[in-house]
């Protein structure tokens, strides 16, 4: 595994920076795809008021950093409702023809109870090739409806192969005491937070094909105490498949499984507690955290966008890595 270079201290891209009005105190969890011969950026954003929207830019692939706005939210809050009404993040875009795109977000809401997390898993369409786009009728687009995911469901990954597309998405199945003598971010009640699989012809309609999780939080058998796994990010090679999550104990960390089908996964080396990406230099606005990373291939090199502190409360950077030939 070749380590991830980090050569700039400070964000690519600042809160404020691109689009002041809607990402004023936050942008992160970029997805970052290639259009021809750009590259195309979709991220959440945070407005000065808490209200959340989904962002766009634009940077040529020889300068994957001089990002561009382009501009304003692609979507937004729908106040009228219960699980939107704060408004949309962790996006994913799905070029399916020239015209037809889906994105893919992540709703928040005021549904739960106290202390729970209000996420639901939504899709936007378009169909004029990212230019509008209108919220699908039926939300969530993922039910609850399983073991574990009946709490909620949020950021996710799909890829088309073979003729469907295969999502993995964050899910969460269950709360509970946080075990004795484990220091925890969410207090005396955690929540247990993996990743679930589903396939899909259309990306509208999902079906739920395993009866478990294809990856769970390790728990003791690892240090920190770990009991989240989110946001996955798959690629796959002709070796297999990779898939980096954002694992959580008291600070998310970026670690990385290895698949030869997709659904089977093993971890990879563990690089100790801080993972790949490790954390920046103190006083940097990655020095407690980088998380939430999109992974393209460039030639021979992996580009990486990830989140700095505070879930982008201080933007996000930037890192690259040799990719195997």
């Amino acid at each position: 595994m070749s380590k991830w270079i980090i050569a700039r201290r400070e964000a690519v891209i600042r809160p404020g920076q691109l689009s002041p009005r809607f990402d004023a105190t936050r942008a992160s969890a970029a997805h970052v795809i290639r259009i021809g011969e750009n590259y195309r950026m979709i991220y959440w954003g945070s407005d000065s008021e808490g209200c959340n929207y989904i962002l766009q830019a634009e940077a040529p692939l020889e300068e994957p950093n001089e990002w561009k706005p382009l501009g304003g939210p692609l979507i937004g809050p729908q106040p009228e409702t219960e699980y939107n009404c704060v408004g949309p993040s962790f996006p994913f875009l799905l070029p399916l023809t020239q015209s037809h795109w889906l994105l893919y977000f992540t709703a928040w809401g005021r549904w739960a109870e106290t202390g729970k997390i209000s996420n639901t898993t939504g899709v936007a369409i378009s169909e004029d090739g990212g230019r509008s786009w209108r919220y699908h009728d039926e939300h969530p687009m993922l039910p609850l409806d399983r073991e574990y995911d009946r709490e909620a469901t949020g950021s996710l990954w799909v890829m088309a192969e073979g003729g469907r597309l295969r999502m993995y998405y964050t899910a969460i199945g269950e709360y509970y005491p946080r075990p004795a003598g484990v220091e925890t971010g969410h207090g005396e009640i955690i929540p247990r937070i993996g990743i679930a699989y589903a396939e899909s012809e259309d990306g509208i309609h999902w079906e739920k094909p395993l009866d478990d999780l294809v990856v769970r939080p390790r728990g003791f058998a690892v240090e920190p105490y770990e009991y989240i796994c989110s946001k996955p990010c798959v690629v796959r090679g002709e070796t297999g498949y990779v898939l980096w999550v954002n694992t959580f104990g008291t600070a998310y960390r970026v670690h990385r499984l290895l698949s030869q089908d997709g659904v089977h996964w093993t971890w990879g080396k563990r690089v100790g507690p801080d993972g790949e990406l490790g954390t920046g230099e103190g006083g940097c606005f990655d020095d407690f955290q980088r998380s939430y990373p999109t992974i393209i291939r460039h030639e021979n090199e992996w580009r990486c966008w990830y989140t700095g502190n505070g879930f982008g409360a201080t933007g996000m950077g930037y890192a690259v890595s040799e990719a195997p030939v």
